[in-house]
């Protein structure tokens, strides 16, 4: 299944480089702009809705611009939690394609592209709409960041993060399985 998402990401890139010489927008095989790609950030995305991944542990996407805030994360949650961790939230983008993780780790000012920008993506996709997003943020950019925080993003968490902390958040935003078994 993995391959089947890769494969259809990079045949649409490669139409969206082709037909971006040159056209208004990326073709279709129909001859009119494709409406399933846009394209901003210098990057183009494709939208293939993602597939709620099958498995018994739960996933947790980290993104995150600061190494030691992702190898901390992956140390606290790799026993209990399929973890993924990302530097780059482009990469990020990409890979939550094809997954539906149970809970979202974000930095609150991203580098490489704006955080607001990757909340929009995020929530463009229909099955990602309800997952959590907590925002991790320095002790000083915490209270004004808590006062006014984007739609999406359920909770915000300082930086360093404490185990208990993320425990906290873990059990505030990740159901149970027999919860999530009663309420399909």
């Amino acid at each position: 299944m993995e391959d089947d998402i890769f494969l259809q990401l990079s045949s649409l890139l490669d139409g969206a480089k082709a037909a971006t010489k040159g056209s208004s927008g990326p073709a279709s095989p129909y001859g009119a702009p494709d409406s399933t790609m846009f394209k901003d950030d210098d990057m183009i995305y494709p939208d293939i809705k993602p597939k709620r991944a099958v498995g018994e542990r739960r996933k947790v996407v980290v993104i995150d611009d600061d190494f030691s805030t992702l190898d901390l994360l992956k140390i606290y949650l790799q026993r209990d939690y399929d973890v993924e961790i990302f530097d780059n939230p482009k990469n990020a983008i990409f890979y939550l394609n094809g997954v539906v993780p149970d809970l979202i780790f974000m930095d609150c000012y991203l580098n490489v592209m704006s955080t607001k920008r990757v909340l929009e993506i995020i929530r463009s996709y229909k099955e990602l709409v309800d997952v959590p997003i907590v925002y991790l943020a320095e002790p000083s950019e915490q209270a004004a960041i808590e006062s006014k925080l984007p739609e999406g993003v359920v909770d915000i968490i300082s930086r360093p993060v404490s185990r208990v902390d993320m425990q906290r958040m873990l059990d505030n935003y990740i159901k149970p399985d027999d919860e999530e078994v009663t309420s399909q």
